[in-house]
């Protein structure tokens, strides 16, 4: 089945659910400025003598898995509007996601802007929080590389304003400032997508650095529309054609 029809089918399939479905919250991060610093516990006094760490170190691992479809949870990440359409590559372009849970069962996301606001006030103590990832993506074209942005929400069980259930058919909706992380190195024309990654995080602070450690949540993704964008880089190419 090709992915364009693979996408009607979804469409189809869920349109009932489009019909019924209910806005339960707005986010408009284009208007703050996060706050996502973490704090360490002080430094002992530096003692450089040789063979001992003076410097800061830090860390992490990654527990994966992979997507079960028979998981009645599942999002949708449709792009209500990119704006502008013709995209300089290193600068911020504006988003509107609506986040719809597409799935059969109830399902809970981090909402919160800040994720400083989640760390305990003992910054020795270690804690684990959730990320919800918004991603805005292109296919790659030939050789070139896909272009890839993304902007986070955070939430932790500890702060119950910083998670939202979402019952099925009901949706938030974000609008953010997004930056790409990954771009093309010349001038495409591309459609951008909706996607997400949402994962469980735990923060181990010391006094030298940190370890993090993150686990990869899979809900299923529902496919959606994706709008046509041009890309090129103002300071060495002109727009594409």
């Amino acid at each position: 089945m090709t992915p364009s029809r693979q996408t009607f089918l979804f469409l189809l399939l869920g349109w009932p659910l489009l019909l019924h479905a209910q806005e339960v919250k707005y986010i408009d991060l284009s208007s703050l400025r996060q706050r996502t610093e973490l704090r360490h516990p002080p430094r002992p006094p530096a003692d450089c003598k040789e063979g001992t760490l003076c410097g800061g170190s830090g860390g992490g691992s990654v527990g994966d898995g992979a997507p079960d479809w028979r998981d009645p949870h599942a999002l949708g990440i449709y792009l209500l509007h990119v704006i502008p359409t013709d995209i300089d590559t290193v600068e911020p372009f504006e988003v509107e996601f609506r986040i719809l849970n597409t799935g059969r069962a109830s399902i809970e996301l981090p909402v919160s802007p800040h994720l400083s606001d989640l760390q305990p006030s003992d910054e020795s103590v270690a804690f684990s929080y959730f990320s919800l990832s918004l991603v805005v993506q292109s296919e790659p074209h030939g050789t070139d590389a896909p272009a890839v942005g993304f902007v986070e929400l955070y939430g932790s069980p500890e702060h119950e304003e910083s998670m939202m259930v979402l019952k099925p058919g009901e949706w938030i909706r974000v609008k953010a400032d997004v930056r790409l992380i990954m771009r093309p190195l010349e001038p495409v024309s591309g459609c951008f997508q909706g996607d997400f990654w949402l994962r469980k995080n735990t923060f181990r602070p010391h006094p030298r650095g940190e370890f993090r450690e993150t686990q990869n949540l899979y809900p299923n993704t529902t496919p959606t529309p994706c709008i046509a964008v041009h890309l090129f880089h103002a300071a060495s190419s002109n727009k594409p054609k």
